[in-house]
């Protein structure tokens, strides 16, 4: 992919892209420009997947707070996944 060419627009073929641009890089047989160009690439494909992620956690979050009783308020984010 090149930088004129449109991103992915989900995550999977975001995610797959990026480890296809991660795979690349650490095969280390690409030259200096070309991995530039590749890095260039990741950043937008990580770009898609965090903005797909946040949408995501947004959506979930909706969700959830409506089905809390009134007065509720959702669980706080600790960072831990569960």
């Amino acid at each position: 992919m090149s930088g004129t060419e449109p991103a992915p627009t989900t995550f999977e073929d975001a995610l797959a892209a990026l480890e296809a641009v991660v795979t690349q890089l650490e095969g280390g047989e690409v030259g200096l420009e070309e991995a530039v160009r590749l890095f260039e690439d990741g950043q937008r494909f990580l770009a898609v997947c965090r903005d797909r992620l946040a949408t995501a956690q947004a959506r979930i979050d909706e969700l959830t707070a409506s089905e809390l009783p009134a007065g509720s308020a959702p669980a706080e984010d600790t960072g831990e996944p569960f």
